[in-house]
């Protein structure tokens, strides 16, 4: 089987019907109905090339068109143009299915985007401003609990490890 296809700083292999064989944990599932819900802007549900772009943009990045219609590319199996729930989940397949150095590498590339002062930590304000990018709305009291949950060492950030085992739980 030809390796797939690696698109540019972002690292997507193409989807191919025999690399998709893992399957989600119903926390999982939910985790990824989160994300997909998250860069689907209009609740369309499919998530289109310009509401691709713009939540990256509001991630701190600043992908070229080109990027962003290789980032549909990699997924799209049906060919509309769009990335459909089912697709989403074929990407977080292939991400998983990485090497742990890759793995870890991404997860980094997200925590940094989470950390927007550099600090190595996540405060409460860097949180709360992320979620509002990502328009998400949360109440202080949602923040709370996030944080609350995340931070298992009390000390009222989000270190790496502790985002690490947010994501890996």
């Amino acid at each position: 089987m030809p390796r797939p296809k690696m698109y540019k700083k972002y690292n997507l292999p193409t989807a191919e019907p025999q690399m998709i064989d893992r399957e989600f944990t119903d926390t999982e599932l939910k985790a990824f109905r989160d994300a997909f819900r998250m860069f689907d802007l209009d609740g369309g549900g499919t998530i289109e090339t310009h509401e691709l772009k713009q939540v990256i943009t509001q991630l701190g990045d600043n992908p070229t068109d080109e990027e962003i219609d290789d980032m549909i590319i990699a997924v799209d199996t049906n060919g509309d143009g769009e990335i459909d729930f089912e697709e989403f989940l074929a990407l977080m397949r292939l991400r998983m299915g990485e090497s742990g150095d890759d793995a870890e590498n991404h997860l980094r590339e997200v925590f940094d985007m989470f950390d927007a002062d550099g600090s190595g930590c996540i405060d409460r304000n860097e949180m709360r401003t992320l979620m509002k990018k990502l328009a998400q709305d949360l109440t202080e009291e949602e923040i709370t609990l996030i944080m609350d949950e995340v931070d298992t060492d009390g000390d009222g950030e989000i270190s790496f490890e502790e985002f690490k085992m947010l994501v890996i739980k």
